[in-house]
């Protein structure tokens, strides 16, 4: 498969673009250099033109795009590259004809809701808890959209505290200090994201993903096992408090 690779130099698009390659032609998408990618691109997922050149010629999209955490704020460009950003890429996906689209989600959809509630596949209404949360929200709502609209296959990933554990640091490079319920390694992120584009049968569905018994208690990452025969190769002793 033909796949376009956005956010390919991140904190999960790095692991990503070493799976896929594994067994697909991928073309690495970044605002950064990407390095080990044979065929990459340059530039900002806000440069429409640009994103509609990179997707053509593509069977499918995996949007890794990760905006740095201290961006959401007032002013800050991390709510416009989440939400534009992802628009551009689902707008130019449909231009082209791609049907098959994998989105690297978040838990922090159902984050307004009050400690302790199960969140599950079914829980709906999404509920955001704050400007980031709102950002992916957003998002899933886009590729609801696009899904019901122009009958594309939507895979939406939902990890929550993606860690390194060699680095021992999050997403936004702060240290992990400990391991909570929602803790999952970067690796673990990228192939669930595999598994989604390989699975055939995808109409529009999301997937928790998480790596601690009290993951697995709060969510319904055990049908994620079930449904895409993914599993966490590295599991945490987080648990719920």
């Amino acid at each position: 498969m033909r796949v376009l690779l956005t956010g390919a130099a991140g904190f999960v698009g790095q692991p990503a673009l070493e799976l896929l390659s594994q067994k697909h032609e991928v073309t690495a998408f970044d605002i950064r250099p990407v390095a080990g990618a044979a065929r990459t691109v340059q530039g900002d997922v806000l440069d429409y033109k640009l994103v509609e050149a990179a997707v053509a010629g593509h069977d499918a999209v995996v949007n890794a795009i990760m905006a740095p955490n201290p961006s959401y704020g007032p002013g800050g460009p991390g709510f416009t590259i989440n939400v534009t950003g992802l628009f551009n890429l689902l707008e130019a996906a449909r231009v082209h004809g791609i049907k098959r689209f994998v989105h690297a989600s978040s838990g922090a959809v159902h984050s307004g809701y009050p400690s302790g509630t199960c969140l599950t596949n079914e829980l709906y209404p999404l509920k955001a808890g704050n400007s980031y949360s709102l950002s992916k929200l957003l998002q899933e709502e886009l590729t609801r959209n696009f899904h019901e609209q122009h009958g594309m296959s939507i895979a939406a990933i939902r990890p929550w505290s993606i860690l390194d554990p060699e680095r021992m640091v999050y997403t936004d490079g702060k240290k992990v200090e400990g391991f909570g319920w929602g803790s999952i390694d970067r690796r673990d992120v990228a192939s669930a994201l595999v598994c989604a584009l390989e699975k055939p049968d995808i109409t529009y569905e999301c997937f928790y993903v998480m790596a601690t018994p009290g993951g697995y208690k709060i969510t319904d990452t055990a049908r994620t096992e079930t449904r895409l025969g993914w599993k966490p190769a590295r599991s945490f002793e987080g648990d719920l408090p």
